[in-house]
């Protein structure tokens, strides 16, 4: 959880008018959708953030959650563009669940002047996916 708040954080930083990626509730949604990948894409993934973590190393000395913003932002960018194709897909795998995580959230859509998906009061297969979305549902840290 940790890596993957330190990712978001970066790939979606925090500003003046936004609360950033790093979020519980991000992760909550993206973690929503994780549980609904096949068991053995899900483990690559999972795998992957300790690769991240442990790259780190190679970008200032330190795993990537104890390195500084600039020396994030290096290792992510290299690893976006990385001719190691392992790398770069890795990269954009988690990328994709960071930026789902945030943007699916409706008070991200206040903040980006979104008024909400064209068809309204659409019935979910899930309920619990809207209620994240929404914020009828907290997301907690219990590790």
């Amino acid at each position: 959880m940790k890596i993957f708040l330190s990712i978001a954080d970066r790939i979606i930083p925090a500003g003046d008018d936004s609360i950033g990626g790093g979020t519980m509730e991000t992760a909550g949604v993206a973690d929503w959708s994780l549980q609904r990948m096949p068991v053995e894409l899900r483990n690559r993934l999972l795998l992957f953030l300790h690769v991240i973590q442990l790259v780190g190393l190679f970008f200032g000395g330190k795993y990537f959650t104890k390195n500084s913003d600039k020396n994030k932002d290096k290792q992510l960018r290299w690893m976006e563009s990385c001719p190691i194709k392992v790398f770069r897909m890795g990269f954009f795998g988690i990328k994709t669940y960071v930026c789902m995580g945030y943007y699916t959230r409706e008070d991200i859509w206040r903040q980006i002047s979104y008024e909400g998906p064209v068809i309204a009061d659409r019935t979910y297969h899930d309920q619990s996916i809207r209620d994240l979305a929404q914020g009828k549902i907290g997301v907690t840290d219990e590790s």
